[in-house]
């Protein structure tokens, strides 16, 4: 730790009446001992209403009971978080992230079943204009169609060259599939639309924004305890939902009956009602994550070696397929 982190931390820290003993650098938290005990310390760049919004977030979940939360902690002015003028902190106990459980645990399972009991202690349902519903689902389909165009002009380009990349043949060999996912999103999204527009009614919950593994800390007995809720936001279910199942596609191997599994989980505690549904599974069937691994390989620069970005997009395309028949699992009984 440099000497200009070392006075910074340093300041923030005197505004608990913490002296640290050793400070470490953990991802984006220092690991911070004390003689009163061991805290993490976040530094983040939010603004001061994002900050606001954050306290407020966690204050509600302290409200309603929530358990399963890593709490900030108050300093000595009874205030949550400290700014040096330029970054924003936040002080939590240190919380050991534990890999090995004395129970046997899936955590994939208990993220799941946690999330759901946050969305459904945070639930609220409101009336809503017809119009308002149309608008935004025009401006989640408008996003689509350019990301759409954007790619579509570069899969042209690329059939120009007389010769291919690895990246690029790979590209062109799955396309016509990843155009297919597209419009599956889309209708899915038409589907919500219209069933919502029956109901004339919605539900919002407190969404965490940024769920994932990381961002939970797990106890010897495999219960987790959520960080990060800087990015929480009111929304819809479908919302938090799909980016958790786009983070478990993404980092472990799955099959369509896990994904149905995962689900099931979920509604044991939280059921979607059936717009919601086709909601969930618009998120996520979008090809967005192969849209952005394209980005990523025209950028100037990349770090990634042609080999890495063939083995990411495949797997990409794999998990996009699994997704499909995943769908199809989940609206078997519509059929």
């Amino acid at each position: 730790m440099n000497k200009l982190t070392n006075q910074s931390t340093g300041a923030v820290l005197f505004q608990y009446d913490l002296y640290p003993e050793k400070v470490e650098h953990i991802g984006k938290v220092q690991k911070v001992e004390t003689n009163y005990g061991t805290f993490a310390l976040k530094k983040t760049t939010m603004k001061k209403s994002e900050a606001d919004w954050f306290i407020n977030v966690m204050r509600r979940l302290e409200r309603i009971g929530f358990p399963y939360v890593v709490p900030v902690l108050p300093n000595k002015y009874g205030d949550y978080t400290v700014t040096d003028g330029q970054f924003i902190y936040y002080l939590m106990p240190w919380y050991e992230d534990h890999q090995q459980f004395r129970n046997p645990v899936q955590p994939e399972d208990t993220l799941v079943e946690q999330v759901a009991k946050l969305h459904s202690l945070t639930e609220k349902t409101q009336d809503y204009a017809a119009d308002s519903l149309d608008e935004s689902s025009q401006l989640l389909k408008k996003r689509w169609d350019l990301r759409k165009l954007e790619i579509d002009k570069y899969v042209d380009e690329i059939e120009q060259h007389t010769y291919y990349s690895p990246f690029e043949l790979t590209l062109l060999t799955h396309f016509e599939r990843i155009k297919f996912m597209a419009l599956q999103a889309e209708e899915q999204l038409e589907l919500w639309l219209e069933k919502a527009n029956e109901k004339k009614s919605s539900r919002s919950v407190l969404c965490h924004g940024r769920l994932k593994r990381s961002h939970a800390c797990y106890d010897e007995y495999g219960t987790a305890y959520f960080l990060n809720f800087e990015r929480a936001v009111l929304d819809t279910p479908a919302r938090d939902l799909a980016m958790l199942f786009r983070h478990f596609f993404q980092s472990r191997p799955w099959d369509e009956v896990e994904g149905h599994h995962w689900l099931n989980l979920y509604e044991k505690h939280f059921a979607f009602f059936d717009e919601e549904r086709h909601l969930f599974m618009s998120y996520l069937t979008f090809p967005e994550n192969i849209y952005r691994m394209i980005d990523h390989y025209r950028q100037a620069g990349r770090t990634k070696s042609e080999l890495q970005m063939v083995m990411q997009l495949e797997r990409r395309v794999l998990t996009m397929n699994r997704i499909h028949r995943f769908m199809n699992v989940v609206f078997k009984d519509e059929s």
